[in-house]
C-alpha cells in the first residue's frame, strides 16, 4: 500500500515538474522571408539547430512576404519586440531609419544577432570599351526591381549619392532575372549582377542570373564602382560597408574589385531578452559550419563574418556577449 503511494506520489511530482520545466523554456519566433529563399531556408536551419540544442529556448521560424515586412510588423505591435527576431538587412534598416520608402515613417533601429549572408552587387557588360562607370554615360544599365534594397536602391545610391553619375545614363528598374536578359539580348549596355560573399575568407557565390550569364558564352566585363564612391554613401549615412571581391571569384574578373555589402542579417530590437539572445548567438556561432548543409549559401557563414560591418554598439548585449566569449569581438 504505502509502496503504491510512493509510485504514484513519484508520478505526480513527475507530471506537475514537466510543465513547469516547459513553461521556463523562453519561447522565441523568428520572422524570415519567402518560402524558397536562402533567408527561409537559413532560418529554418537556426531553428532547427537553436531548438535541438538549447534547453532554455525554442525557437521557431515564420515565412513572412519580406524583411520590409517584418520591421513593420514588429513596430505595428511593439509587444512582438520582447520575444521576437527577424531577418533584415543593413541596406533596410537605414531605410527604416530614415523614414524613406517603402517606410511611411521612422523606425526605430535594430541590433544584431548574427549576419547570415552578405551581399555584394556591381554592373557588368559585354562590351569590352566599358571599363568603368564613366564609360557608361549616354548608354542604358539595367537594375533590379524599384523596392529591392541591394540590387536596386543602394546601386542607386552609389550612382547618385557615391558618384554624381546617375544623371548621365538611362536606368531601367526591370528586376534581376529580367535584367540579365535585357543584357543577353542586347537592349541594355549593362546590368547588375553580383551574389554573396564571406569576406573573411575571400569566397564568393554568385547568384543565379549571375550564373547565367557567365554560362551565355560571351565575355563577361566587370565595372568597378570604386573605394571611393562606397565611402561618399558610408559618410552621407549610407549603411554599406566596403568590400574586395578578389580576383577569380567569378568568371571574368581578372583583378580585385572594389564593391560593397550589405549585411543580411538576424536582428532583434533592444527590447528582445538578453538571455535568449545570448543563447541564440552561442548557438548559431558553436553550429555555424552545419548551416551550409541546409542551403549552399550557407557555406559562406563562418564564425568571423556573423558579426562582420557591426559596430559594437549596434549589436544585441546578449549577442556581443556570445561573441566575446568566443573570442570573436574584444
Amino acid at each position: 500500500m504505502f509502496r503504491y503511494l510512493a509510485i504514484a506520489g513519484a508520478t505526480a511530482a513527475a507530471l506537475m515538474a514537466a510543465p513547469l520545466a516547459e513553461a521556463q523554456q523562453n519561447n522565441i519566433s523568428l520572422l524570415s522571408g519567402p518560402f524558397g529563399t536562402g533567408t527561409y531556408v537559413l532560418s529554418s536551419a537556426a531553428e532547427q539547430i537553436v531548438s535541438s540544442q538549447s534547453e532554455t529556448v525554442r525557437l521557431t521560424a515564420s515565412e513572412t512576404p519580406g524583411l520590409v515586412y517584418n520591421a513593420k510588423r514588429m513596430n505595428k505591435s511593439p509587444e512582438m519586440k520582447e520575444n521576437n527576431i527577424m531577418a533584415f538587412t543593413t541596406g533596410v534598416d537605414y531605410l527604416a531609419r530614415t523614414g524613406q520608402g517603402p517606410f511611411e515613417e521612422k523606425l526605430p533601429g535594430i541590433q544584431l544577432i548574427g549576419n547570415y549572408l552578405l551581399g555584394s552587387v556591381w554592373l557588368a557588360t559585354f562590351d569590352p570599351d566599358i571599363k568603368t562607370i564613366k564609360d557608361l554615360e549616354g548608354k542604358t544599365i539595367a537594375l533590379g526591381r524599384p523596392p529591392q534594397i541591394l540590387w536596386t536602391i543602394e546601386p542607386m545610391q552609389l550612382l547618385e549619392t557615391g558618384l554624381g553619375a546617375a544623371d548621365t545614363m538611362k536606368i531601367e528598374r526591370l528586376g534581376t532575372k529580367q535584367a540579365a536578359q535585357a543584357l543577353l539580348n542586347g537592349s541594355v549596355d549593362a546590368a547588375i549582377i553580383g551574389g554573396y560573399a564571406d569576406p573573411i575568407s575571400g569566397t564568393f557565390k554568385p547568384s543565379p542570373q549571375t550564373v547565367e550569364l557567365m554560362a551565355s558564352g560571351k565575355q563577361l566585363y566587370h565595372i568597378p564602382w570604386g573605394k571611393e564612391a562606397v565611402q561618399n554613401v558610408v559618410d552621407a549615412g549610407g549603411a554599406m560597408n566596403h568590400l574586395v571581391v578578389p580576383a577569380g571569384a567569378v568568371e571574368g574578373l581578372d583583378q580585385d574589385l572594389e564593391s560593397f555589402f550589405d549585411a543580411i542579417a538576424w536582428v532583434a530590437y533592444p527590447e528582445f531578452d538578453e538571455e535568449a539572445a545570448y543563447e541564440i548567438t552561442r548557438l548559431i556561432i558553436e553550429n555555424v559550419g552545419s548551416f551550409g548543409e541546409y542551403h549552399a549559401l550557407g557555406q559562406l557563414m563562418s564564425p568571423e563574418s556573423l558579426a562582420s560591418g557591426w559596430s559594437v554598439e549596434d549589436i544585441h548585449p546578449g549577442a556581443l556577449r556570445a561573441y566575446r566569449e568566443a573570442g570573436l569581438i574584444e
